[in-house]
């Protein structure tokens, strides 16, 4: 699984480095993927990126027909990918080997995915598999897991605060956690509570 893992993560980021170098395109990494740089270690099958389309000449469209011609594979079939990407603002496709699974984030602006916009201003550079990319920072990293607000994400998050509390920009945490109305669980997390059922108990009685 590893070696396909590597390759499927391969495949991925040539595409999106070229379309950074050619086509004036803006992509980074989240979730799962990093928790081995930021967090603590765990196994994900899933490659969760947020891609910026609005910088671009691009649209939904265009961005799905360069998956086909690239040797990506629809879940279903790309006619379907692109209808759900309209709804939803997310594209699932699979690696050539039909393994690993890529979840795209295309920027809007609800909740859940305004996050996009706020993260690629920080974005930074990492190595993965010895190979450099575009990655979120390890604020937007904690923020992004305390808005998807689910068991793992807290764990991902908190170890993320454990980890690098020394070094983090509190402050841009502090303004951003209020931007995306997540000042509770942001309070919650700076307590040092260590177990994720303790949090959500506590979370639950501030309502």
């Amino acid at each position: 699984m590893e070696s396909t893992y590597k390759q499927a993560f391969l495949q991925i980021i040539d595409f999106l480095e070229d379309l950074e170098e050619n086509k004036n395109f803006a992509y980074y990494l989240v979730g799962g993927i990093l928790v081995n740089l930021y967090s603590d270690f765990r196994i994900t099958r899933d490659i969760d990126i947020v891609i910026d389309l609005k910088s671009t000449s691009m649209n939904l469209a265009d961005y799905i027909s360069l998956l086909e011609k690239n040797k990506f594979h629809p879940l279903q079939d790309w006619r379907t990918t692109l209808i759900l990407a309209r709804e939803t603002n997310i594209i699932q496709f699979l690696d050539k080997s039909d393994t690993v699974r890529y979840v795209v984030v295309k920027f809007s602006n609800n909740k859940y995915k305004k996050m996009g916009p706020i993260g690629l201003k920080r974005r930074v550079r990492e190595k993965i598999f010895g190979i450099e990319c575009w990655v979120t920072s390890k604020e937007d990293f904690i923020l992004s897991k305390l808005v998807f607000g689910g068991w793992q994400d807290y764990t991902d998050a908190l170890g993320c605060w454990l980890r690098f509390q020394d070094e983090l920009d509190k402050e841009y945490l502090r303004l951003n956690s209020r931007e995306l109305e997540i000042q509770r669980e942001y309070t919650l997390l700076k307590s040092g509570i260590d177990d994720p059922d303790d949090f959500f108990e506590k979370l639950k009685n501030l309502d």
